[in-house]
């Protein structure tokens, strides 16, 4: 199998040659370019099985490249690395396709669990059964998009059904693939993020507490000082004063 890293940055595409030996993975050929346009022409040869790129490139973006690739019908699959957690790149990325969404800067861990699970894709997936292209969702790009989606929406109601709609999963079967996957319950994760934001926000601003229980989702004031003083074990008024 072949592997194409693309980068507008050369020092990260000389990080990412050498983070792991790709031959582990079955890639015996790695190649880089740096240049998005380039990347296209190589992808349209068909050599390549697999491609790492970034995300956000000048010109040419990583989701260009993934949206020519599904519109192409080619057998490349993509993992796309990214400085942004925004919902609306990894949404776009899930919908045509891409396996992983890796967050820089990459580690050595993270990328080789993303090419372990993306070899086993390979390996399982023969190159005809993409006549009629229909990108496989796996569980960890729904807790990506969901736990991405939760990140820039925590002044709106999060309700269970609505993620579903998200995702398109039932909101059961949503609820239970989160707890499988992360260990933890959806409704905890949303309760966390919402208090760590608030939290950060006493701290960095000096919005009314009112306010600030707004923009992470609660109407009712006396409500969100019960939950934020059971987690820090003060108050909003006093842990904005120091304790």
């Amino acid at each position: 199998m072949e592997l194409l890293i693309v980068d507008d940055g050369q020092y990260v595409v000389e990080y990412l040659k050498h983070l792991l030996d790709w031959k582990k993975f079955g890639m015996e050929h790695v190649e880089t370019t740096t240049n998005p346009a380039e990347a296209r022409a190589l992808i349209d040869s068909g050599r390549f099985n697999l491609v790492i790129s970034d995300i956000r490139m000048p010109e040419i973006s990583g989701l260009d490249l993934l949206e020519h690739i599904y519109e192409s019908r080619l057998h490349t699959k993509v993992i796309f690395l990214s400085g942004y957690s925004q919902f609306d790149y990894a949404q776009k990325a899930i919908r045509f396709g891409a396996l992983d969404y890796l967050l820089k800067p990459v580690d050595q861990r993270d990328m080789e669990t993303a090419m372990t699970q993306a070899t086993k894709h390979l390996q399982e997936h023969d190159p005809s059964k993409y006549d009629q292209p229909e990108p496989k969702v796996s569980p960890q790009n729904v807790v990506r998009v969901i736990q991405a989606y939760i990140a820039d929406h925590l002044g709106e109601p999060l309700s269970l059904e609505d993620l579903g709609r998200i995702v398109h999963l039932h909101p059961v079967y949503l609820s239970r693939l989160y707890k499988q996957e992360t260990s933890e319950n959806l409704s905890t994760h949303i309760l966390g993020m919402r208090l760590e934001r608030s939290a950060r926000l006493l701290e960095n601003s000096t919005l009314h507490v009112v306010d600030i229980a707004r923009m992470v989702g609660y109407r009712k004031p006396q409500y969100f000082i019960k939950l934020f003083k059971e987690r820090y074990g003060t108050t909003p008024y006093q842990y904005r004063r120091g304790g």
